[in-house]
């Protein structure tokens, strides 16, 4: 294997570093149809193996890339000395040796290309919470089930899967690609005939549909700080969907709806509600019990009270989210 840490690609698929196209090309048709997960599945490894042989192929098919990595392979083994292996003829015709300087800038501009393509990001998922007006005031802790979506265990997340001794596909001959020519230049795509997977008789997977993904859910226990209103949003971070080829998972945000209360409106951080007195009380005043987000308290009716008239009870109404303050009750 190469020094520090980095994959042989040349090793992996059993070949020289002096290997023409058609000999990496048997060389990794040969071993695809040996590590076939499909056609291994009492196989582990087989998988992993799978995916190591298609990594090295698709570096060292393509001449660009492939200087790239020969360029990157040298510099970590003789640290840019000139040893090694020649780059091929893409590359030779189109520059002079640079030295350490060309090694080191290739050695970077490849691990840059191989950072771009480590995985995707998942995606951001929304889950709608409703509340009750006093939950949404106060505060409250719940427990949630988030829907989520993974991999089919059946097929692996393909979508499809094969019968037992399914034949490799004729056009591409199981290397799951084709090369083409247009307007004089060479382009290598997915092959038609068996949609890239290089086996045919292909059924598809009657657990997911052919969709690759099942549906599941996640229970989690959520805080609701005291003050939210309509629409406010909380975020849990790498709760959302799962990224893909390593990338890091979506976040999951937390919508809030507040349900109308039959007593109670909100207006800002106050809280405001209409109580009905007596013409008694209203003429003679005295101290009446209203209700309040945390239950009957006294309110004290001046005597002459019109009606209309607005009386707040301080401190009485929503807490504000950062905590140092709280409305009051009108």
């Amino acid at each position: 294997m190469a020094e520090h840490g980095r994959r042989d690609y040349y090793e992996i698929l059993g070949v020289s570093c002096d290997a023409d196209h058609e000999m990496l090309k048997k060389a990794y048709r040969r071993l695809a149809m040996k590590y076939h997960p499909d056609l291994r599945p009492e196989d582990a490894r087989a998988e992993e193996r799978f995916k190591e042989l298609q990594e090295a192929y698709d570096i060292l098919k393509d001449p660009v890339k492939r200087d790239r990595y020969d360029a990157a392979l040298l510099g970590a083994r003789d640290g840019g000395n000139g040893k090694g292996r020649k780059p091929s003829g893409a590359r030779e015709k189109g520059k002079k040796s640079g030295g350490v300087s060309e090694a080191v800038e290739d050695l970077f501009e490849f691990l840059r290309s191989r950072m771009e393509d480590r995985g995707k990001r998942g995606e951001d998922l929304r889950y709608l919470v409703a509340l009750t007006f006093e939950e949404a005031a106060l505060g409250i802790e719940k427990v949630i089930r988030i829907p989520k979506q993974k991999d089919c265990p059946s097929c692996a997340g393909r979508g499809w899967r094969s019968p037992g001794g399914a034949r490799a596909c004729g056009l591409c001959r199981g290397e799951g690609e084709i090369t083409i020519k247009k307007r004089n230049k060479k382009l290598v795509q997915a092959c038609p005939g068996c949609g890239g997977k290089g086996l045919l008789e292909k059924q598809t997977c009657e657990k997911c549909n052919g969709n690759g993904k099942v549906p599941y859910r996640v229970q989690r226990r959520i805080t609701v700080p005291p003050g939210v209103d309509n629409g406010s949003r909380l975020k849990i971070r790498g709760e959302g969907g799962a990224g893909e080829r390593g990338g890091e998972d979506g976040d999951l945000y937390i919508v809030i709806q507040v349900n109308d209360h039959p007593v109670f409106t909100r207006r800002g951080l106050d809280v405001c509600s209409d109580v009905s007195i007596h013409f008694t009380q209203a003429v003679l005043g005295g101290e009446i019990r209203v209700p309040t987000l945390e239950g009957l308290k006294p309110l004290e009716i001046p005597a002459g009270t019109q009606s209309g008239t607005v009386l707040t009870l301080p401190g009485c109404g929503i807490p504000c989210l950062d905590g140092l303050r709280r409305g009051d009750q009108q």
